[in-house]
């Protein structure tokens, strides 16, 4: 039989207990207090995931050292964007400063038209008024303002994510291997064998996002230009940036399109519902499934349901990197509990 518990423990099972208690509560509220420094930092990693792979692809296919070849892909990436810019770039500009002016004035005809609308019915004014249902313009615009400056403080981080993906991309096996270190060595094979899993899926992820982004803003720019809406690029620009946010962004990426329209007459509306429904329907139906099969797919409510929890906990940056971490989840309950705990196997995420 075991041994009962000693007077002493007992006196002190109020203090243990207490104290576990207290040092519960310090975790959650640290973990609170450091999540957009975790989402900063997971960011860089992320980096450091596609820059490593891009890099390790690049000294495969050639006899490059690695350093040379990580040098070559950042310019090679820096080379790609000035390229851009230099041939859509002033359409850009211009069409971005045009857009700055367009969405106020739409937002403002907007809201006089559903003001004007509720004070026609004048039993709806004894129970809500016009101010209430749709608030001032400049609140309107104040709230977006704020938006933006929270996105602002991501951008503002982007040194440091920077920072982290370059130095992770030009040696990712030293440190993957101090991570390793951190478990015991019997355990050490298992956990490279993990944190390799993780990165793969993580790469397969992140090439199948930019792709689609890259289909989803000429396809959108297109269709825009040919039925007659301003600013074709700098909105197709924008549906292909809201896209790396899968299902939420595509939604989001309408509403300047539509306000946009809106000044002109219900008919371009019209259009501008017809060019994204069917960019909508050719990337859910067609794209999507093609690149996904040599990228990597996840569950429609595991991702909104990320997002949900990253808009909540970090707010702009947590919806943008809601889906990567899930990824992460995602691949250590496959390989820690599926595989490991209950002995079955399982298709990892990004495994071909």
């Amino acid at each position: 039989m075991a041994a009962p518990p000693s007077s002493s423990f007992i006196s002190q099972r109020p203090y243990v207990t207490t104290g576990l208690a207290v040092g519960g509560v310090l975790l959650v509220v640290l973990a609170t207090q450091l999540v957009q420094v975790l989402f900063t930092v997971f960011a860089g990693i992320l980096l450091a995931v596609f820059l490593a792979g891009v890099t390790q692809q690049l000294t495969d296919d050639t006899v490059l050292p690695r350093p040379l070849a990580l040098a070559l892909t950042l310019l090679g990436l820096v080379g790609g964007l000035m390229g851009l810019w230099a041939l859509a770039g002033p359409d850009i500009s211009e069409q971005a400063s045009a857009l700055a002016t367009l969405l106020p004035n739409a937002a403002e005809r907007l809201a006089a038209r559903v003001r004007a609308a509720v004070q026609q019915y004048g039993w709806m004014g004894r129970y809500v008024s016009p101010s209430q249902l749709l608030p001032p313009v400049s609140s309107v615009l104040g709230r977006v303002t704020n938006v933006f400056r929270g996105t602002l403080n991501l951008f503002v981080n982007g040194f440091i994510i920077l920072f982290i993906g370059i130095y992770g991309g030009a040696a990712p096996q030293s440190y993957l291997k101090g991570t390793v270190r951190l478990v015991p060595p019997s355990s050490r094979p298992r956990a490279r064998e993990v944190l390799s899993a993780v990165g793969r899926a993580l790469r397969w992820w992140l090439t199948g996002r930019l792709i689609l982004m890259l289909i989803v803003g000429v396809l959108t720019a297109t269709g825009l230009k040919t039925v007659g809406i301003p600013s074709p690029i700098a909105l197709g620009l924008l549906a292909a940036l809201f896209s790396f946010v899968p299902y939420l962004g595509p939604i989001l990426s309408v509403l300047p399109a539509l306000l946009v329209a809106s000044l002109i007459g219900p008919t371009e509306v019209f259009y501008v519902l017809l060019v994204y429904g069917a960019v909508q329907l050719l990337e859910s139906y067609l794209i999507a499934p093609l690149v996904q099969q040599q990228a990597v797919h996840i569950p429609p409510a595991t991702v909104i349901t990320a997002q949900f929890i990253g808009g909540a906990s970090a707010g702009a940056g947590g919806v943008l990197l809601a889906t990567p971490f899930a990824i992460v989840v995602i691949v250590l309950v496959q390989t820690l509990y599926v595989e490991d705990v209950l002995g079955d196997e399982v298709s990892l995420l990004g495994e071909h």
